[in-house]
């Protein structure tokens, strides 16, 4: 048996984040170093979850995942993601995205809006997502250019931020209490955490996977797959007829590479004639 199920892995490190003033908030009340004082014209979002946040086949959301601030223009919801982590609508704006996942829940933060940014943004409708990055072996893929590098599936929050002026005793008190944090929106009805259960759209550009040599030794059948995508995972759907393929629960995860083909094996079984090779969920 081929194996194939994600493996949990703590991220103990985190990268620094543009405008990121404070990554955890303690109870008791703590300083924060090296933070500029800002205008009184900047605002600052606020934004947690109570957790416990999960993905969507309910495991607990590993350290180090990541959790996005965005943006809607006003009346209108955000479309959600992309594979490849961006927006589905123009319209929307990943404000910050950042690996902000901790003990199952978006650490308590505070993020710095510019007075002219936040003058861009007035009006329109803010909200926390929690983004399931993670790669075939279960690591966060991570953020660049504050946008995620892939998106399997997102969930999204409700009452998600608050919106404060960046004054100087709002900064330096950023070890306020605690409040109970977010909602859950997406996933079930549970207040308790967030669920990132809303599959992510496979943009346009992408290509059907094609599979170029095919190849059965020692009970493992193995297919070598050409146009890729690193944004996505893979894996194989099988059957005895072309028309009744089912996802080969046996069948490798493996990420897609655009510099050169992919290999994907799973086990021979007797009577599965066709495969085809799909997108992992």
């Amino acid at each position: 048996m081929i194996e194939k199920m994600r493996k949990v892995i703590s991220i103990c490190g985190y990268a620094a984040c543009r405008h990121l003033l404070a990554m955890v908030v303690m109870l008791a009340f703590a300083v924060l170093p090296n933070v500029s004082l800002a205008s009184n014209q900047d605002k600052v979002a606020r934004f947690s979850t109570p957790g416990p946040d999960c993905y969507a086949d309910g495991t607990l959301v590993v350290d180090g995942e990541c959790y996005a601030l965005v943006w809607s223009p006003k009346g209108s919801t955000f479309a959600g993601f992309s594979a490849d982590g961006t927006t589905v609508s123009s319209a929307d704006r990943v404000v910050l995205a950042a690996p902000l996942a901790v003990n199952g829940r978006c650490r308590d933060s505070l993020f710095q809006i510019s007075a002219e940014e936040y003058a861009e943004l007035a009006g329109g409708v803010w909200a926390v997502c929690l983004v399931d990055t993670r790669m075939a072996n279960g690591v966060p893929a991570g953020v660049a250019a504050n946008v995620p590098l892939r998106v399997n599936r997102w969930g999204a929050v409700k009452n998600s931020v608050k919106i404060e002026p960046a004054g100087a005793s709002q900064l330096m008190c950023a070890a306020a209490p605690k409040t109970r944090g977010l909602l859950a929106a997406t996933g079930d009805d549970s207040d308790d955490g967030v669920r990132a259960g809303v599959l992510s759209a496979v943009p346009d550009s992408v290509k059907p996977p094609k599979i170029t040599a095919f190849e059965v030794v020692d009970g493992v059948a193995r297919l070598t797959v050409e146009d890729t995508v690193p944004f996505l995972t893979y894996t194989i759907s099988a059957g005895d007829t072309p028309d009744a393929l089912a996802v080969d629960d046996a069948a490798d995860w493996v990420d897609g590479d655009t510099a050169k083909p992919i290999e994907i094996e799973t086990d021979a079984v007797k009577g599965s004639r066709f495969f085809k090779v799909t997108r992992a969920e």
